[in-house]
């Protein structure tokens, strides 16, 4: 009997040192946890060079663009758009570090200062350029459209892909706006106190 108990209070000890995370929206099916969130967070005043800002406000505006990425992840999915490739993140990051750090210590140092891994870094650069992509091939024409030869009162044909950078955006807003309103997002507001 003493065995047994023993047994289940390791068993629960164990248990407890586990990490458990806080799930901070739900988009859908699928949760964003609040570990996801600081990250995003401290990725974006990495890239921004933004001071260190954990603040309520500045994690809901962190999840509020996770639910986006969210969104545009599972659109990605479902229409077979191209991702890019393990190869090309090492470059990227490769070339980022070139960029913007004159050597190792320092580029370390920053991470370390923003608790962020270079795996963090990586896959950040990744999703830029995948969302990048998508938004050129989901709202971009390759030349602009010819002119309108109905009258100024005919419904935009919204069939037709965007041909400037403030259109492409404005579509891209649209259908980030439309693919909300048909999804359930559930902010958990003990994650944003």
């Amino acid at each position: 009997m003493r065995v047994a108990l023993l047994i289940l209070t390791l068993q629960i000890a164990a248990a407890a040192q586990g990490v458990i995370d806080r799930v901070a929206v739900v988009v859908g099916n699928q949760v964003i946890t609040d570990t996801e969130v600081r990250t995003e967070l401290r990725l974006t005043q990495f890239f921004n060079g933004q001071p260190v800002d954990l603040s309520a406000v500045a994690r809901r505006q962190a999840a509020e663009r996770l639910v986006d990425q969210h969104l545009i992840k599972g659109e990605m999915q479902t229409g077979g758009y191209q991702v890019p490739s393990g190869s090309e993140a090492d470059t990227l990051l490769r070339q980022f570090r070139q960029q913007n750090y004159p050597s190792d210590a320092a580029y370390h140092a920053v991470l370390q200062k923003y608790g962020l891994t270079e795996e963090d870094v990586k896959r950040h650069l990744l999703w830029q350029v995948a969302a990048l992509r998508f938004a050129e091939q989901r709202f971009r024409m390759a030349s602009p459209p010819p002119p309108p030869a109905q009258s100024a009162d005919r419904l935009v044909d919204r069939t037709q892909p965007a041909s400037s950078k403030e259109e492409e955006q404005d579509e891209m807003d649209a259908w980030l706006k439309q693919a909300r309103s048909g999804t359930r997002i559930q902010f958990k507001k003990e994650a944003f106190q």
